[in-house]
């Protein structure tokens, strides 16, 4: 690398600011779709006043669309030729400043008809979460880039995770608080767009924060080019991206094992209000677990990097998932004492933050893994399949509390102290057991399929050096 100053024994260590504010950017991402979770469907049928058949397409047809299009973007930033800043870190930049302008007119409702209006939200819509993409893919890939070594790693996707997690807590200081006063200033049917530009304006803030604390850790658009010219390294196709997923047994354990992860959270998260509701009789409850498992999934996020460097990212996530998966179950026994599950689901919460943050450094070395085996660097590639899983889960868990739900006979209309038992079991099968089943299949998944010991993948980090430098030398 032109401007790297630690020798090649020696790979260059990441800065105090990368350490500890890698993922201020992802805060800021958080906060901004955020506006969309908790307030997309609320502004179209109440404030846009659309029908619901028009919601339920905007709403169906958009994630559907983004989930299957997840793989896209990682393959084209790393196979297109590299941008002016380098072929990850210009992607903070290159759109995101286009992000805001979407993202605050799909909150403005544009024609007379739903018809009309329909389409133009469904172009917003859309087009917010393809340019958003770019961004939030690049930002994961440079974990691999910027850090050189198996701990770096750990420690670069645990601050990121941290940072992540603790937009939860700025959510309840930027979220209903300023949507109240938004609303005073400009009105309910402009606060919302308001909301959605200024969220969007601090994630490209928060990304363009990235763009300068990674700066020297990548090689420039014209330093690569001229590396690959000296090499004569040919650019990544679509056939050695496609190698590099289906040639690559510990990617693909991951991917699998990561959408037990996934599906854990988006299940309990879209559960747990039917259990406060319905079997502790206590929706007041709700707002005390939010705050503990927001404070716990920090903490689990944060400790992740020192326990991940003691027994390593792999062990780290298979053992909090066996954890996560006793939680559940001894949680499932006690389901009759709420304030017992309230402690056992945030035991589980706690391990989630831990695996969250070493999931990225598990990525990064199956890219390592990859390159090794294949000389092709196709980090941006497999960095960008975590949003796979993560896009999966999002779809599919709306289907499994529905089947459970009609499988314990839920209706709306039953009173809240008449619930049947069989309507308070299928509510703790899709909040306690199934998502104990998945993580434990995704635990063995791990074990037996991601075997890359740290050992191992920093002799083969080695081996990709060395091998670079003899082509290097040979011309």
């Amino acid at each position: 690398m032109g401007n790297q100053t630690a020798s090649a024994a020696e790979p260059r260590r990441i800065s105090k600011t990368i350490r500890y504010f890698y993922g201020v950017g992802d805060m800021c991402f958080a906060l901004m779709t955020n506006v969309g979770v908790y307030y997309s469907a609320f502004y179209l049928t109440n404030v846009a006043q659309l029908g619901l058949a028009s919601v339920a397409f905007l709403t169906t047809m958009t994630a559907l669309i983004d989930a299957c299009t997840a793989w896209i973007y990682g393959g084209v930033i790393n196979s297109v030729k590299p941008m002016k800043w380098g072929r990850y870190r210009s992607w903070l930049i290159a759109v995101n400043w286009l992000v805001p302008v979407f993202y605050f007119l799909m909150y403005i409702r544009i024609g007379t008809t739903d018809a009309v209006s329909t389409a133009i939200f469904f172009f917003f819509m859309l087009g917010g979460r393809f340019l958003h993409n770019w961004g939030y893919t690049a930002n994961m890939s440079l974990i691999s880039v910027v850090a050189k070594t198996p701990d770096d790693r750990i420690t670069m996707a645990s601050s990121r995770a941290t940072w992540n997690n603790m937009s939860k807590f700025a959510w309840s200081y930027l979220g209903v608080p300023f949507l109240a006063i938004l609303t005073g200033i400009f009105t309910e049917k402009y606060a919302y767009a308001m909301l959605s530009g200024f969220m969007s304006l601090l994630m490209v803030a928060g990304y363009f924060f990235h763009f300068k604390m990674t700066e020297g850790y990548e090689d420039t658009g014209t330093e690569e080019l001229a590396n690959q010219a000296k090499a004569k390294r040919a650019r990544t196709s679509v056939v050695d991206l496609l190698k590099a997923l289906f040639t690559n047994p510990p990617l693909l354990s991951l991917i699998i094992a990561d959408l037990a992860k996934w599906l854990f959270n988006f299940m309990v998260a879209g559960t747990v209000v039917y259990y406060f509701t319905y079997i502790a009789l206590n929706k007041g409850m709700q707002a005390s677990y939010m705050l503990i498992i927001a404070f716990l999934a920090v903490i689990g996020a944060y400790v992740s990097r020192f326990i991940g460097k003691l027994l390593s990212g792999r062990v780290t996530v298979i053992v909090c998932y066996v954890i996560m998966a006793a939680a559940l179950l001894a949680a499932r026994m006690f389901y009759t004492s709420p304030w017992v599950v309230v402690f056992l689901i945030s035991l589980a919460q706690l391990g989630y933050g831990c695996c969250y943050s070493c999931s990225s450094a598990l990525y990064a070395d199956a890219a390592v893994y990859s390159e090794w085996k294949s000389g092709k660097n196709a980090s941006g590639w497999i960095m960008g399949l975590q949003n796979i899983p993560l896009k999966a889960a999002s779809t599919v868990k709306s289907a499994v509390l529905a089947a459970c739900l009609a499988i314990g006979g839920f209706s709306a209309t039953i009173a809240v102290e008449d619930a049947s038992v069989e309507m308070k079991e299928a509510i703790c099968l899709a909040l306690m057991v199934i998502p104990a089943i998945l993580l434990i299949v995704g635990a063995v998944v791990l074990l037996v399929g991601f075997r890359l010991p740290k050992s191992r993948v920093e002799q083969m980090e080695k081996e990709i050096e060395e091998r670079k430098r003899a082509e290097e030398a040979a011309v």
